[in-house]
């Protein structure tokens, strides 16, 4: 290694321990923190909490440990550490839905208004819609005619009940008037490999976007607020006019309620640096994912909007669990 190279590493290190040397709260510490994963390993939560692991560990001066705890549209893993204690050592990376859509169409084991306390925004995403090349199209408008012609016989896959990768997919058939049957998974990896093998025709989540950039899958739109930078060519379900009122996926921090408002400053601010870092957007990008650090009121008022948003969505769509 290069003698430049090592001290640019070892002042990144440095700057990344900023915060736990200066802290002499956190300085008396070095137990881990444990993120919980509501999903299995490979979906797009385990990717945004991959990229981030080990450097949040440098910025806080502790162990970061990822478990993945899927199930039950991520219920089982949030429950997890809605029942944990509230010392900033649980803390549960989640998904649009488990705060915002989940609620309007599950019985859930936590009340997710009171059982948590929201610390940031890590990403946004830019999902896919992505499609199987065995269907006899290629484009959206394609698609319209062939499920209008065919009601009911184009299935997409989701990471679970009550996700975004559902909500999209059912919002996208309400505003083009066709009819797509859901086929819940355990998680966004497990989804794409039912696709992958053709057990069903489409999928809308960001965890496909390698696939249809290899050219194993047909991409036909993407379900961001903008285009993806990784797949420009691709127009937006919003520009088409095929998404209506949805909210926007996002996935964020959270720790039990009652974690301690010092937690919480000392948790946002070591993200900062984190997901300032450009080797964490490069390795979130190829997935649709982008880095992005939202905390405080503006947070909270997102969650509380999105969660208003689907609800609406909800009830529009007749969307319900399988």
């Amino acid at each position: 290694m290069a003698q430049g190279d090592s001290a640019s590493r070892i002042a990144r290190r440095l700057l990344l321990a900023a915060p736990a040397l200066a802290s002499p709260a956190l300085a008396q510490t070095a137990r881990p923190i444990t993120l919980i994963v509501p999903y299995p390993p490979g979906g797009s939560s385990d990717n945004v909490a991959r990229p981030i692991q080990q450097p949040l560990a440098e910025a806080l001066g502790q162990p970061v440990l990822i478990e993945n705890r899927g199930g039950a549209g991520g219920s089982i893993g949030a429950a997890m550490v809605a029942q944990a204690r509230p010392d900033g050592l649980t803390l549960l990376v989640w998904p649009t839905a488990v705060l915002t859509i989940s609620p309007h169409m599950m019985r859930l084991p936590y009340d997710p208004l009171r059982d948590f306390t929201p610390v940031a925004m890590l990403a946004s995403s830019d999902g896919v819609l992505a499609m199987h090349p065995s269907v006899p199209l290629r484009d959206i408008r394609g698609l319209v005619a062939y499920a209008k012609a065919n009601p009911g016989k184009l299935r997409f896959s989701s990471a679970g009940n009550g996700t975004i990768t559902q909500m999209t997919g059912e919002i996208f058939a309400h505003a083009a008037g066709i009819r797509l049957e859901h086929v819940p998974y355990r998680g966004s990896a497990p989804a794409l490999t039912a696709l992958l093998a053709g057990d069903v025709e489409l999928q809308f989540d960001p965890v496909a976007m390698p696939a249809v950039k290899d050219g194993r899958l047909i991409g036909l739109a993407t379900t961001g607020e903008t285009r993806s930078p990784e797949l420009p060519e691709l127009p937006t379900l919003r520009e088409l006019g095929l998404y209506g009122e949805g909210g926007s996926a996002f996935f964020g921090l959270a720790g039990p309620a009652g974690l301690p408002p010092e937690v919480v400053t000392r948790l946002v601010g070591a993200l900062e640096r984190v997901l300032a870092l450009p080797e964490v957007a490069r390795a979130m990008a190829p997935v649709g994912l982008r880095p992005q650090l939202e905390a405080g009121e503006a947070f909270a008022n997102r969650i509380a909007r999105d969660r208003a948003i689907f609800g609406e969505a909800v009830r529009r769509t007749g969307a319900k669990v399988e």
